[in-house]
């Protein structure tokens, strides 16, 4: 089982968000008493079909489409934390993490339908970037991952919001952001489930 899995939900490897999930993943390493455990998705690499609404789950709480969702299943019940890494794109997550979220539909069926709660309850956090500087533009994102975290019994605990990074380099001119990913990892490793 992982300490962490860690979502990265931008197209682009290597830039903004990467570099505020890396800092803040560094970070809950130094600050850890033992050697954390991590476990990786990169959403734009999934090789996934969306939701086909076709309700293949509602007996079963079971995804009936047999892609790499799977292993994504697996890796989300074998963590003990959660964290999402991704920027804003027209006021939301990007396509391919949302894809990937809305086949977490069955999750949903489990939990609601079923009455079966997915796993027992976790923590996770949300690191959103966006290259404009409008605090609104964060809340559609903040809230589609928060629900999704929800429907797997994992309690979003820490949400942050990186305005003004846009091209992959971005966060060089914005040292102080890494110093508050850093902050948010120390105060996720206080908060309890």
């Amino acid at each position: 089982m992982a300490d962490i899995l860690q979502i990265k939900g931008s197209a682009r490897r290597n830039g903004n968000s990467d570099s505020i999930l890396e800092k803040t993943i560094d970070t809950l390493q130094e600050e850890s008493e033992e050697r954390l455990t991590l476990d990786t998705v990169v959403a734009s690499q999934l090789d996934i079909s969306s939701c086909r609404s076709c309700h293949g789950c509602w007996e079963t709480g079971k995804c009936v489409i047999n892609d790499q969702m799977q292993q994504v299943y697996e890796k989300c019940l074998n963590s003990q934390n959660v964290i999402v890494a991704a920027p804003i794109y027209f006021t939301s997550i990007p396509g391919h993490l949302k894809v990937m979220i809305d086949r977490f539909q069955c999750f949903w069926v489990r939990t609601y339908r079923l009455g079966k709660t997915p796993q027992p309850r976790k923590k996770g956090m949300f690191l959103c970037v966006g290259a404009m500087d409008k605090e609104h533009f964060f809340d559609n994102s903040s809230l589609i991952i928060r629900v999704w975290m929800s429907t797997l019994n994992v309690k979003c605990r820490e949400a942050k919001f990186f305005p003004g990074l846009d091209a992959p380099d971005d966060i060089s001119q914005h040292p102080n952001y890494l110093d508050d990913a850093a902050e948010s990892a120390r105060k996720f490793i206080r908060m309890k489930q």
